[in-house]
């Protein structure tokens, strides 16, 4: 487990790095659109890297909402890479960095039956808040992490 580092990586000389685990999970594994993973905001977010034995494996980015608060998005753990911690790791580094940089809220669209992963690391679903909605045709539900 000491083999795994987790680096911010800089937008647009290492986002290649983001993309291949992206595309690998996303698109290849999970039958996401190509289309619906790329967006045009990935020059305003912040990216992370997690490598394993020297190979990128998961990566998540910070995308940067009004009022301090940070949306969580594309969460992903290559599957030969999984059972490692790698994507705790990751959201771990991701709060650090929102409670270092003047976040006070976290909120992301968690993939419904993925809800549990972030529930074990303190992100809540408001009872408010608690609509099941579609991205991608896959069900999705909006969960917290607030004062920071």
């Amino acid at each position: 487990m000491s083999d795994i580092t987790i680096v911010q990586i800089k937008y647009p000389e290492e986002i290649d790095r983001s993309h291949s685990v992206r595309h690998a999970v996303f698109v290849v594994e999970q039958g996401y659109s190509a289309v619906g993973e790329s967006d045009d905001v990935d020059h305003i977010c912040k990216h992370w890297v997690a490598t394993y034995q020297s190979k990128d494996v998961g990566t998540v980015r910070l995308w940067p909402k009004p009022n301090g608060v940070a949306k969580l998005g594309r969460l992903s753990v290559l599957s030969q890479a999984r059972g490692l911690h790698i994507g705790q790791k990751l959201v771990k580094e991701f709060i650090e960095y929102c409670k270092k940089n003047e976040f006070n809220t976290i909120v992301l669209h968690s993939q419904y039956p993925r809800r549990g992963f972030y529930e074990k690391l303190g992100f809540v679903i408001e009872k408010d808040d608690d609509e099941i909605f579609e991205e991608g045709g896959t069900p999705h539900v909006r969960m917290w992490m607030r004062n920071l």
